[in-house]
């Protein structure tokens, strides 16, 4: 065959192999175009269905805020108090008092403000901080759309927990809030506080559980197990509740540290319902009584103790004739376990203690001298 000819053959297949590439992609192209979306179509339907999403979480969030904090609105009480006081010294108050008799005080009054809120109906209970009623000598409660002003009594308060249990003297009738379980609040979960933070009445700000069983020490008294939050708690917000998005309270404002922020902090609702559930009884706390002072284990006892993975508190202090010194704990000894709780710290010790009353037999793991013994122990009231 004629090179020159399977030559032109070549050429032609390789221009009608092109040719046919072209028409074809240009025919896929329109095809593609009439029966499917183009790559900025698709992004913007991407991006639209994202937008879509987010708003949808971002209005779910927004009704979920507007509706616990209407649940509980008409629940949460304005307190203002009525307190005695003078601008003198003690000296001088005893000097006025023996012209002017005991009612000199009643010349001054100052004004206090804070929050509560309603836990019972029937016996028309509300609760708040010890310190918002402790010097009050009249205690004045109202509620948001309500412009009665009533006047409540102090049933029991209780000042190493800075809780108080309050009775309105009324008919009407209110709508009480429900505890939840603190022991089972997350670390991140959602809070609302809620309160009449300098004296603007029913304010209500969000944020999270930022911690759980913390300390503090304020004015001389050392609360203990307390709920920390982010949520904004300024003066007039103690007594407050700490409301969860199931419209419960998880715990009753009490605390902020004034030089930070997001440092606010609450008393777990656990421990508020056992202190009310005493107040409502006898007017008091009923703590039960060992007769011991313990403190943390720090790594230099350890240390100088030659101890190895060892948590627990150790016995500072044992009181004579207490039911300790009865059973013979002696100072050193180092608490492990509770009954069959174990025991890390301080706080734990001290929250386990509480789950008893007065009367009850404990039993105390205890590691004296790397020897383990157990006492049990006839809890007594103090």
């Amino acid at each position: 065959m004629n090179k020159n000819l399977i030559l032109v053959m070549i050429i032609s297949i390789i221009i009608g192999s092109v040719i046919g590439s072209i028409i074809g992609s240009i025919a896929t192209y329109n095809l593609l175009s009439k029966n499917g979306p183009s790559k900025t179509t698709q992004n913007q339907q991407v991006q639209k269905v994202v937008y879509q999403q987010n708003v949808v979480i971002k209005e779910a969030d927004e009704k979920t805020f507007v509706n616990v904090i209407e649940k509980v609105r008409e629940s949460v009480a304005r307190i203002d108090i009525v307190a005695s006081g003078t601008p003198w010294s003690k000296e001088w108050d005893d000097v006025f008092k023996y012209f002017f008799g005991k009612d000199w005080e009643k010349m001054f009054k100052n004004q206090g403000l804070g929050s509560g809120f309603i836990i019972d109906n029937n016996k028309k209970f509300l609760i708040t901080n010890n310190h918002v009623i402790e010097k009050a000598q009249e205690i004045y409660i109202t509620f948001p759309g309500n412009p009665k002003k009533y006047l409540a009594t102090v049933v029991g308060a209780d000042k190493y927990t800075d809780l108080a249990l309050l009775k309105i003297d009324t008919q009407d009738n209110f709508k009480p809030l429900e505890f939840e379980n603190s022991d089972e609040v997350k670390i991140g979960e959602w809070v609302i506080a809620v309160g009449n933070p300098y004296g603007f009445d029913y304010s209500a700000t969000v944020g999270v559980i930022s911690a759980k069983n913390r300390s503090l020490e304020v004015q001389g008294l050392y609360l203990e197990d307390l709920i920390q939050t982010d949520a904004p708690i300024n003066p007039g917000n103690s007594g407050g509740p700490l409301i969860d998005l199931n419209s419960k309270v998880v715990g009753v404002n009490t605390a902020v540290v004034i030089t930070a922020q997001g440092l606010g902090f609450a008393i777990p609702s656990n421990k508020v319902k056992k202190v009310i559930s005493d107040l409502e009884k006898y007017g008091k706390v009923i703590r039960p009584y060992i007769g011991i002072q313990v403190t943390d284990l720090t790594p230099e006892i350890i240390r100088f103790l030659g101890l190895a993975n060892t948590k627990g508190v150790i016995v500072e202090e044992v009181e004579v004739d207490s039911p300790a010194y009865k059973m013979e704990i002696k100072k050193g000894d180092i608490i492990t376990a509770i009954n069959n709780e174990i025991i890390n710290n301080t706080v734990d010790y001290n929250k386990v203690i509480e789950k008893y009353t007065p009367g009850q037999i404990i039993r105390l793991h205890i590691l004296r001298l790397n020897k383990k013994l157990t006492k049990d122990i006839k809890l007594e009231a103090r």
